[in-house]
């Protein structure tokens, strides 16, 4: 049994400012996404956590070592967590009223050199596939896109069929993954907290004072 939690990261200048990107030292995180990144750190102290994994971008990187600091873990930087690749859209601006990707399934924009679907989906499942089993939990802080096509994934769906998917800023996707019946589930999905309702149903990965 493996179980991940995966982070978006918190809020970014780049969230503030309406900014697509996958450069990797620019757009830190805001004083807001700081706390955004302390309260799910707290809330992860609820769990066995063993390892936290971070994309190597500022904006989660640096959610990783507020949450790192919180349980006394050292983040460590995994490429596959990493944004998609965006192409001719990196550092430009979007309007959220009229959303690129829409404009792209129409063939209103043309955008070059687009990370695909599928291989968001390739890199992440692999990561998953690669967290060795255990009774701890590993921490994984990534992005809006790989975590959305990693649960398009297990859903069976595709990059506009996942299009309403919300994955708020510093919450938590806690996936678990039955090895033994090569089975994925979707415990949580885009949330702030860790419910009392899904601590019960990980028993094996609380720490003995929340049981």
């Amino acid at each position: 049994m493996v179980l991940v939690v995966f982070v978006r990261h918190g809020q970014s200048e780049s969230n503030v400012n309406k900014i697509l990107s996958h450069d990797v030292h620019s757009y830190p995180l805001t004083e807001e996404g700081k706390e955004q990144s302390k309260r799910t750190a707290r809330e992860l102290r609820k769990l066995k956590v063993g390892k936290i994994f971070t994309s190597p971008v500022l904006r989660a990187y640096q959610t990783a070592t507020i949450i790192g600091n919180e349980l006394g873990l050292i983040p460590i930087i995994d490429d596959r967590l990493k944004e998609r690749h965006l192409g001719d859209l990196n550092n430009k601006r979007f309007d959220p009223n009229s959303h690129w990707k829409l404009k792209l399934i129409r063939g209103e924009i043309e955008v070059k050199d687009l990370e695909p679907w599928e291989s968001m989906k390739r890199r992440m499942t692999d990561f998953l596939n690669s967290v060795p089993e255990s009774d701890s939990v590993v921490v994984a802080v990534s992005h809006y896109d790989p975590i959305r096509a990693l649960i398009g994934h297990i859903l069976d769906l595709d990059d506009i069929s996942a299009y309403g998917i919300s994955l708020p800023n510093a919450s938590m996707t806690v996936i678990e993954h039955e090895r033994d019946k090569g089975s994925l589930y979707i415990h949580s999905l885009g949330s702030p907290v860790i419910s009392s309702t899904l601590l019960s149903k990980l028993n094996r990965y609380i720490i003995s004072t929340n049981i």
